[in-house]
Protein backbone atom coordinates (compact mmCIF):
# COMPACT_ATOMS: atom_id res chain seq x y z
CA UNK A 1 0.00 0.00 0.00
CA UNK A 2 0.75 3.87 0.00
CA UNK A 3 3.16 5.60 2.30
CA UNK A 4 0.77 6.28 5.52
CA UNK A 5 2.99 9.93 5.70
CA UNK A 6 1.09 11.07 2.21
CA UNK A 7 -2.08 11.55 1.47
CA UNK A 8 -3.83 8.46 -0.07
CA UNK A 9 -6.09 8.14 -3.30
CA UNK A 10 -9.52 6.12 -2.21
CA UNK A 11 -10.57 4.66 -5.93
CA UNK A 12 -13.99 3.84 -6.09
CA UNK A 13 -15.27 1.68 -9.11
CA UNK A 14 -18.12 2.89 -11.00
CA UNK A 15 -21.58 1.10 -10.41
CA UNK A 16 -21.60 -0.66 -13.72
CA UNK A 17 -19.05 -1.77 -15.58
CA UNK A 18 -17.97 -4.80 -18.47
CA UNK A 19 -15.39 -7.06 -15.71
CA UNK A 20 -13.59 -8.47 -19.33
CA UNK A 21 -13.01 -5.00 -20.09
CA UNK A 22 -12.91 -2.97 -16.52
CA UNK A 23 -9.93 -5.30 -14.94
CA UNK A 24 -7.20 -4.30 -17.81
CA UNK A 25 -8.37 -0.59 -17.46
CA UNK A 26 -8.25 -0.92 -13.45
CA UNK A 27 -4.59 -2.83 -13.49
CA UNK A 28 -3.33 0.24 -15.93
CA UNK A 29 -4.27 2.78 -13.43
CA UNK A 30 -3.07 0.68 -10.76
CA UNK A 31 0.59 0.59 -12.34
CA UNK A 32 0.13 3.83 -13.48
CA UNK A 33 -0.90 5.69 -10.01
CA UNK A 34 -0.46 5.34 -6.34
CA UNK A 35 -3.65 3.95 -5.01
CA UNK A 36 -4.03 3.01 -1.40
CA UNK A 37 -7.40 1.42 -1.15
CA UNK A 38 -10.09 0.49 -3.60
CA UNK A 39 -13.84 0.24 -3.05
CA UNK A 40 -16.00 -2.31 -5.15
CA UNK A 41 -19.54 0.15 -5.68
CA UNK A 42 -21.52 -2.02 -8.05
CA UNK A 43 -25.03 -1.00 -8.46
CA UNK A 44 -26.39 -4.94 -8.61
CA UNK A 45 -27.27 -6.88 -6.23
CA UNK A 46 -26.75 -10.28 -8.40
CA UNK A 47 -24.38 -12.22 -6.49
CA UNK A 48 -22.87 -14.05 -9.16
CA UNK A 49 -21.75 -10.71 -10.62
CA UNK A 50 -20.32 -9.55 -7.47
CA UNK A 51 -18.89 -12.40 -6.66
CA UNK A 52 -16.52 -12.52 -9.99
CA UNK A 53 -15.78 -8.88 -9.92
CA UNK A 54 -14.64 -9.16 -6.40
CA UNK A 55 -12.34 -12.22 -7.29
CA UNK A 56 -11.38 -10.21 -10.54
CA UNK A 57 -10.65 -6.87 -8.67
CA UNK A 58 -8.81 -8.61 -5.62
CA UNK A 59 -6.21 -10.35 -7.82
CA UNK A 60 -5.49 -7.12 -9.70
CA UNK A 61 -5.27 -5.09 -6.78
CA UNK A 62 -3.77 -7.18 -4.00
CA UNK A 63 -0.75 -8.30 -7.19
CA UNK A 64 0.05 -4.92 -6.56
CA UNK A 65 -0.58 -4.12 -2.59
CA UNK A 66 -3.78 -2.22 -2.88
CA UNK A 67 -6.30 -3.23 -0.33
CA UNK A 68 -9.90 -3.71 -1.54
CA UNK A 69 -12.90 -2.88 0.21
CA UNK A 70 -16.25 -3.64 -1.34
CA UNK A 71 -19.87 -1.53 -0.28
CA UNK A 72 -22.28 -3.12 2.39
CA UNK A 73 -21.30 -6.55 1.70
CA UNK A 74 -20.07 -7.87 4.96
CA UNK A 75 -20.61 -11.89 3.40
CA UNK A 76 -18.24 -10.67 0.10
CA UNK A 77 -15.61 -9.39 2.18
CA UNK A 78 -15.23 -11.74 4.44
CA UNK A 79 -15.70 -14.61 1.50
CA UNK A 80 -13.94 -13.36 -1.04
CA UNK A 81 -10.50 -11.90 0.58
CA UNK A 82 -11.09 -8.89 0.21
CA UNK A 83 -9.64 -6.12 2.67
CA UNK A 84 -12.66 -5.04 4.55
CA UNK A 85 -16.42 -3.23 4.05
CA UNK A 86 -17.83 0.53 3.24
CA UNK A 87 -20.85 1.31 5.12
CA UNK A 88 -23.54 3.61 3.73
CA UNK A 89 -25.14 3.80 6.95
CA UNK A 90 -22.91 6.02 8.92
CA UNK A 91 -21.86 4.30 12.33
CA UNK A 92 -24.52 2.12 12.84
CA UNK A 93 -23.47 -1.21 11.74
CA UNK A 94 -19.56 -0.15 12.77
CA UNK A 95 -19.13 -2.55 15.77
CA UNK A 96 -21.51 -5.46 13.86
CA UNK A 97 -19.21 -5.23 10.72
CA UNK A 98 -15.91 -4.82 13.06
CA UNK A 99 -17.47 -8.75 14.97
CA UNK A 100 -18.21 -10.27 11.74
CA UNK A 101 -14.43 -9.06 10.10
CA UNK A 102 -12.20 -9.20 12.82
CA UNK A 103 -10.09 -6.45 14.19
CA UNK A 104 -7.04 -7.08 11.19
CA UNK A 105 -9.97 -5.31 8.88
CA UNK A 106 -10.61 -2.05 7.22
CA UNK A 107 -14.38 -1.13 8.80
CA UNK A 108 -15.25 2.39 6.73
CA UNK A 109 -18.46 4.25 7.04
CA UNK A 110 -20.37 6.99 5.37
CA UNK A 111 -20.31 10.01 8.01
CA UNK A 112 -23.06 12.03 6.00
CA UNK A 113 -20.35 15.58 6.11
CA UNK A 114 -18.04 16.87 4.28
CA UNK A 115 -15.21 20.03 4.30
CA UNK A 116 -16.80 19.93 0.78
CA UNK A 117 -20.55 20.87 1.77
CA UNK A 118 -21.91 24.28 2.08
Amino acid sequence: MAGSDRPQVYLLTPPEFDLSTFRDQLSAVLDAHEIACLRLSMATQDEVRLSRAADALREAAHARDVAVVIESHLVFARDHGLDGVHLVDGSRSVRMARGALGKDAIVGAFCRTSRHDG
